[in-house]
């Protein structure tokens, strides 16, 4: 059995421990990202893009200027995502 899905929805979600130095897990969110959403998200410039599809840990905080900051992280490359979640705010298809 595979430790992911190719279903974007929780259950096929990675499953791993993360543990980022001086973070906790409140502000760590992982998305299932289609090439669709990807390439939305790269052309229109948004701050939550992640350099490739498939499933995306993506960290928000506040920095100590009050800007909101972002960080994506692929944690499984994979172009084959399938379906679609309930992501749109963040990762919009079109």
């Amino acid at each position: 059995m595979s430790l992911w899905g190719k279903t974007d929805n929780t259950a096929g979600e990675p499953k791993f421990t993360s543990h980022h130095e001086a973070m906790d897990s409140s502000n760590f969110t992982m998305y299932g990202v289609d090439t669709t959403e990807q390439g939305v998200a790269n052309t229109a410039g948004s701050q939550y893009t992640p350099a490739h599809a498939g499933y995306v840990g993506i960290t928000t905080y506040m920095d100590m200027h009050g800007n909101l900051r972002v960080k994506t992280e692929v944690i499984v490359s994979s172009s084959s995502i399938t379906g679609d979640a309930s992501d749109d705010t963040i990762l919009p298809d079109s």
